[in-house]
Formats: C-alpha cells, sequence, structure tokens
C-alpha cells in the first residue's frame, strides 16, 4: 500500500463516520496491513539511505548541531579499557553545587541575561547572589553512598559529577583556586566522599568539569548584553560599557587555575572513567591520558547530544550510521525548566520509572547510551521520588536487563529502517518495544522461530507474512512498565 493509498483510506475512514459508520470497523479488517501503511507512512526522510558513512559524516557536520557529531571514529577493538562504557548504556548526570542550595532557583544560568531570556521571563539575578551562597552552604545530608547504593540496584553503570561547574565553585579543597571546599567549608572534600561511594557500589566515576569560570576575574567580565552591544550587564546585574578583551595575563592566570584542578583531579583520587568536559576544555585527551591512560573523554571525541530536540531518534541514528559513539544527556523533566541544578520544580515536574526506562530502550536502540540527570537537593539528600523509580527500575531490570545492556551497538540497526519500533538487537535476537497500542511491526526480515514476553517467558501469537512480522501484547499482559518482546531468528 503506498501513501497515496493510505490518504484515500483517511479520507473514507472521514466519509465513513460522517455518515454514522464506524470507520474502524471497515479500515480495520485488514490490521496487519493497516499497520504495514503506518510503518511505510512514518519512515520519513532517511539521511543515512544512499550515503556512505565518510559521505554521511559530511552531511551531519554541515546539518547537525555540533553536539550531535564526535570528533572521532572509535574501533571498539582497539579500546578494550571503554567496553565497559558502551555495554551499560546508562549513566547517573548530578548536577549539585551552588546553584543546588540556591533559595530561589536551581537554575545555574540566570545569572547571564540575554535577549531570549529576558523575551521569556526568565528569571534573572546578580551572580554576587549566587556567589554568596558559598559563604553558608553546609550540606549536611550529604549522602553519595545512598544515591550510588539505589543507582546501582537501577542498573545504572556510570555517573557523572559536576566537580566544578560553570560558577567556578570547586567541591573539593582545591590548590589551585581560591574559591572551593577548603576556603567555605572546612575543607570538607566532597569529590573523596563520591569517588568512594562509587566504587563501593561498583559504579564508575565520571567528573563533570567546566572550562568557563564565572567567578575568576568576575569584576573584568560581562554577565550579558544586547546583540547591540551597547551596554553589557556586570556582576551586579548593572547596565555598564562593554567589557573590553579579558587582559591576557589574566586570562593565562585562569587558564593555570583550571589545568592546576584538572591534575588535582587526575592524580588524587585513584582511576577515573569519565571527564566530562562542558564550554571548553583544560587539556586535551593525551594530556589526561599521561596521568589517567584509560580515561574516556566525552564531551568531544563522541557525541553529547543534549535534550529531546538535538537528541532526536532521526539525529542519534544518523551519529549512528557515521560510527560515532554517542551519549544522550537528559533532564528527567516533563515539561520544560532552565534547571539542571535542583529547583523546587523537580520535586514534582520529573520522569517516571516508565519514562526513563523507554528513554533509555530508545538510546540503545538507536546505539547510543543514556546520561540522565537527577539532581540532589541543596543539602546533600536525594528526591524521594529517584529511590521509588530506582526500585521500580531495580525489578525490571531482573527479568529484561538483557534487553538494554551488552547489545549490539554498531550500524545498522533495526530501529527506524526496519521498525518504528524501539528494537534492540544482540546477535539473532531482537527486543521490542511496542507502542501505545500495544503493537509491534517489523518488516525485512526472514521468520521468527519463537516469539515471547522477556518479562515472563511467556509466547505471544504473531502474524508473520512475505518478510513482515505483526505482534499485539494482549492487554491483561501489558504493564506499566516497558513490555519488552523477546523476538528470535
Amino acid at each position: 500500500m503506498n501513501n497515496q493509498n493510505v490518504v484515500k483510506g483517511i479520507v473514507v475512514g472521514l466519509l465513513l463516520l460522517t455518515m454514522g459508520v464506524r470507520a474502524e470497523d471497515k479500515l480495520a479488517e485488514d490490521p496487519f496491513a493497516l499497520e504495514q501503511a503506518k510503518h511505510k507512512l512514518s519512515s520519513g526522510e532517511k539521511p543515512w539511505e544512499g550515503r556512505s558513512p565518510e559521505e554521511l559524516r559530511k552531511w551531519a557536520k554541515k546539518n547537525l548541531h555540533h553536539k550531535v557529531t564526535a570528533r572521532n571514529i572509535i574501533i571498539a577493538e582497539d579500546h578494550p579499557e571503554w567496553a565497559w562504557f558502551r555495554k551499560s548504556g546508562l549513566g547517573l548526570f548530578i548536577h549539585w553545587g551552588l546553584p543546588s542550595a540556591n533559595p530561589d532557583t536551581g537554575d545555574a544560568w540566570a545569572i547571564q541575561w540575554n535577549e531570549a531570556k529576558a523575551r521569556a521571563g526568565r528569571y534573572m539575578e546578580p551572580a554576587t547572589k549566587m556567589f554568596a551562597v558559598a559563604e553558608t552552604w553546609k550540606p549536611t545530608q550529604y549522602d553519595p553512598d545512598k544515591w550510588m547504593a539505589a543507582a546501582s540496584k537501577a542498573g545504572f553503570g556510570y555517573s557523572v559529577l559536576t566537580t566544578r561547574h560553570h560558577d567556578g565553585y570547586a567541591l573539593w579543597p582545591s590548590e589551585s583556586g581560591m574559591w572551593d571546599t577548603g576556603e567555605y567549608m572546612g575543607g570538607v572534600d566532597l569529590v573523596k566522599d563520591y569517588v568512594e561511594a562509587c566504587r563501593k557500589n561498583d559504579i564508575r566515576i565520571g567528573f563533570y568539569y567546566s572550562g568557563p569560570n564565572w567567578h575568576f576575574a568576575h569584576e573584568q567580565k560581562s554577565f550579558g548584553g544586547p546583540k547591540s552591544g551597547e551596554y553589557t550587564y556586570n556582576y551586579k546585574m548593572e547596565k555598564v560599557k562593554p567589557f573590553p578583551e579579558l587582559p591576557a595575563e589574566v586570562a593565562r592566570a585562569e587558564r593555570e587555575e583550571s589545568q592546576g584542578q584538572v591534575r588535582e583531579l587526575m592524580n588524587n583520587y585513584g582511576p577515573i572513567d569519565v571527564m566530562w568536559w562542558d564550554g571548553s576544555v583544560a587539556m586535551t585527551a593525551a594530556e589526561l591520558a599521561t596521568m589517567q591512560p584509560d580515561i574516556l573523554v566525552a564531551r568531544g571525541m563522541i557525541a553529547t547530544p543534549e535534550g529531546e530536540h538535538q537528541g532526536a531518534s532521526e539525529n542519534v541514528k544518523v551519529a549512528n550510521e557515521c560510527g560515532w559513539w554517542w551519549e544522550q544527556c537528559r533532564k528527567s523533566e516533563n515539561r520544560f525548566t532552565p534547571n539542571w541544578h535542583y529547583g523546587v520544580e523537580c520535586e514534582s515536574n520529573h520522569w517516571d520509572t516508565n519514562k526513563l526506562l523507554t528513554e533509555l530502550i530508545r538510546c540503545r536502540s538507536l546505539g547510543g547510551n543514556l546520561l540522565v540527570n537527577i539532581p540532589p537537593r541543596g543539602n546533600g539528600s536525594m528526591m524521594e521520588w529517584y529511590y521509588d523509580v530506582c526500585d521500580e527500575m531495580a525489578d525490571w531490570m531482573k527479568h529484561s536487563r538483557e534487553a538494554v545492556y551488552d547489545v549490539d551497538l554498531d550500524a545498522p540497526l533495526p530501529t527506524l529502517d526496519k521498525t518504528q519500533n524501539f528494537t534492540t538487537k544482540r546477535g539473532n535476537i531482537f527486543y521490542s518495544l511496542p507502542n501505545d497500542q500495544g503493537a509491534i511491526f517489523i518488516t525485512d526480515i526472514t521468520k521468527p522461530k519463537s516469539v515471547t514476553l522477556l518479562r515472563t517467558g511467556k509466547k505471544i501469537d504473531s502474524e508473520f507474512r512475505a518478510g513482515s512480522l505483526r505482534i499485539v501484547i494482549p492487554k491483561k499482559m501489558q504493564t506499566d512498565h516497558p513490555d519488552m518482546v523477546k523476538i528470535i531468528f
């Protein structure tokens, strides 16, 4: 059935409805054909078709956001030390620091003004207000061991902590700067506690580190202004004349401080698995490797799309077909907020277990990892819903972990080509997620040997015609969490 016939069918259905006849009675006489038509209609443009990987990489760098592209083609066989990363597939992103304890907002970017945010009515505040949080911040309920115990049980394989965000405050007593827990928290090493908790709970250790440092020489820096350049805002959110370029000696001192802090992170905590740069990098991958030979550098070396738009399925499918490793970082929220750190909205505006697992399955079916941001409160405690979700994920992992862990990740993969269902693959096995109607439709395959519900191992009825497979999970077999179907060929 071609697209024209599909349109005709829809028109006929609307006419039948106006005549008081149930359209589905006429149009659903052959559910298999309907699913086949839906598959063809939803296939859309496929930039990866008809292009070699080299050609597709050129296309991607011209047409996609730079975070959806990568610098390197990583040959897995050449880097067995990174096999764990792709094998596990699920990371916990922990934005935690001064913005978490800000009484008004968890938006670190609230101190950076721009015209678009002003038009949207976004909350703004002077940098002095965030900087002042360092004077009183004492996270008395900081318990990373509790965080990581829950994460490990839920199937998270690694974690990434914001050791220093753009505000410039280091979460350890740094000898390379003057704005850290050594000066303001009596020398408490929050990074050390995090590292020990990760190791205790078999979680791979990742460090986020911001190249930009809003606090360093903040009196000489702009905190935003209009495109016209007629004025800018200073750290007090006052309109002033645009600042001249930062003096060379000041810029050099800032970079030296950053490099010194990165050396501390690389040398003071034992083996570190992931370095996650943001904004700019303080050291090259080669420089990091002299201190941490097995470290994986995320941002830049692999594609790291952010949010729903950059990480849309078609985009990351392109990244996979290009041969790039990729990891999507997502905020665990249902409606947009500017918060990566904790804000009060995080308590109610959050993913449930079904959403988190579905997003994980989507990423795995397209050859990538999910790094999901779940921010602790300023006092160091984690939101209660996090533990509830981790408990439910742990139950799901008991029966369905094989569908997302250690699956095939190199192109070609079936999702968006053979099927619109998120479908992971391991050798001759597909693991497919039904759509909202409980249906699965896969084309261009051989007749399967078995079709079972992964959760129970029970056989599911299916229909196979001319290289296509249709499955519908009976409602009585469905749950509130992803009901993966295991298909063996």
